[in-house]
C-alpha cells in the first residue's frame, strides 16, 4: 500500500528458501515394525516374522489354526469382557430409627430421680436385658457412700444432717462486759496524750459510725472505772484501748478490728449479731454522744459545802463528770 508517488525498493537479499533434500516422501510400507527388525545388541535373540494377531482374530480362533469360531460366541466373549452395568444394586443399609432427644433438666432431687428411673426403664424396653454379671449400683443421690458417711459424721457430733450456717462469732472468745450481753461495747479514749492510741481510737470510732451501728463507748479519760472494768476483763496487759466487745465476744484491738473490715469479715459479724442501727447516742442533744456531761451539784469541781467544810461530791466521778440524763 502507497500512494501514487510511492517508489519500489528492491532488496537485494533473498528470502529464506529451505533446500529441496529437506523435503522427504513419507512412504508407509517402508517402515519396519520394532518386533520383526532383529535386535543389535543381541543378534541371537528370536524374534517374530509375523506381527501378533488382533484381538478379533484370537476370538475367531486364527491362531494355531483353529477354525473361526460363531458370531454368537464372540458376541458371548465380548460381553463377558464386559462390565455388567446391568448388576443388581446392593441391598441398602438398614436404617436406624430417629433417636429423641430428651430433656434431661430438673429442678430438685427427686425429678432428676424420676428422669433416671424412667430412661432406664425405656431402655431396657428397646434393647432388652443385657447378659452379664449383675453390678450393684446406686439408684439415687442420696445413696452415696460419701454422703452417708458425712451425714452419720453430723449425727454423731450432735449437727443435723442438712445444712448448717457457720456463727462467724464463734471464732472469738466469750468475754461479755458489764451490760453488754446485747450492745456493741467501745473502750476508747478522747486524750490526745499518746498520737498512736489517740489515732487507734479514732479510725475504731469511724469504722463504726459507717457501719451506722449503735455502740456503747466508754471513754477512760472521762471515767476511771471503764478503765477498771477492762483491767478485770483482759488483766492489766489488756487494758491499753481501743478494745471491742460484740454481743458478749471479744473481738480485738485496733489491728484485728481493721484487719477484719479489710478481708470483709466485720461487715458479716455486724450482720450476723444483728446490732442495732442508727444515730445511737450521736444524735443526744444533752451530750452529743460523749455520753458524760458536767455535775449538776458542784458544777464539775467535785466539792460541795456542807456547812462550813467543803466536801467531796457524792454524785460525780474524778473528773465532775456524771452521766447524761438524756441518753442513759
Amino acid at each position: 500500500m502507497g500512494c501514487a508517488s510511492s517508489k519500489r525498493i528492491d532488496v537485494a537479499v533473498d528470502a529464506y528458501r529451505p533446500p529441496p533434500s529437506s523435503f522427504a516422501v513419507f512412504d508407509v510400507n517402508s517402515i519396519e515394525e520394532p518386533w520383526l527388525k532383529p535386535s543389535t545388541d543381541n543378534p541371537d535373540e528370536p524374534f517374530l516374522d509375523e506381527k501378533p494377531p488382533p484381538l478379533l482374530d484370537k476370538l475367531n480362533g486364527a491362531i494355531d489354526g483353529a477354525t473361526p469360531r460363531s458370531w454368537d460366541e464372540v458376541s458371548k466373549a465380548l460381553e463377558d469382557l464386559k462390565p455388567k452395568l446391568n448388576s443388581p444394586p446392593p441391598p441398602p443399609a438398614e436404617e436406624q430409627p430417629p433417636q429423641i432427644c430428651k430433656n434431661f433438666s430438673f429442678h430438685t432431687l427427686e425429678e432428676l430421680e424420676k428422669k433416671k428411673s424412667a430412661s432406664s426403664t425405656d431402655s431396657q424396653l428397646v434393647s432388652g436385658p443385657t447378659p452379664g454379671p449383675v453390678v450393684a449400683v446406686a439408684r439415687s443421690l442420696k445413696d452415696n457412700i460419701f454422703i452417708q458417711k458425712d451425714r452419720e459424721e453430723r449425727e454423731k457430733g450432735g449437727k443435723g444432717a442438712g445444712f448448717v450456717k457457720r456463727d462467724p462469732l464463734g471464732d472469738f472468745p466469750e468475754i461479755c462486759p458489764p451490760g453488754g450481753e446485747e450492745a456493741v461495747v467501745v473502750y476508747t479514749t478522747s486524750l490526745g496524750g499518746v498520737r498512736r492510741t489517740y489515732e487507734d481510737c479514732n479510725r475504731v470510732r469511724h469504722l463504726m459510725e459507717t457501719y451506722q451501728v449503735v455502740f456503747d463507748e466508754r471513754d477512760v479519760a472521762l471515767d476511771g472505772g471503764f478503765r477498771g472494768e477492762l483491767r478485770d476483763l483482759l488483766g492489766e496487759e489488756g487494758a491499753a484501748v481501743p478494745r471491742v466487745f460484740v454481743k458478749g465476744r471479744y473481738i480485738g484491738g485496733a489491728e484485728e478490728v481493721v484487719g477484719l473490715n479489710e478481708t470483709g469479715r466485720l461487715s458479716r459479724i455486724l450482720n450476723w449479731a444483728r446490732v442495732e442501727r442508727g444515730a445511737g447516742r450521736l444524735g443526744c442533744r444533752g451530750c452529743g454522744g460523749a455520753r458524760f456531761v458536767p455535775c449538776l451539784g458542784c458544777g464539775g469541781s467535785c466539792k460541795v459545802v456542807v456547812g462550813a467544810d467543803r466536801e467531796r461530791c457524792g454524785e460525780c466521778n474524778e473528773n465532775g463528770l456524771v452521766h447524761c440524763p438524756i441518753c442513759v
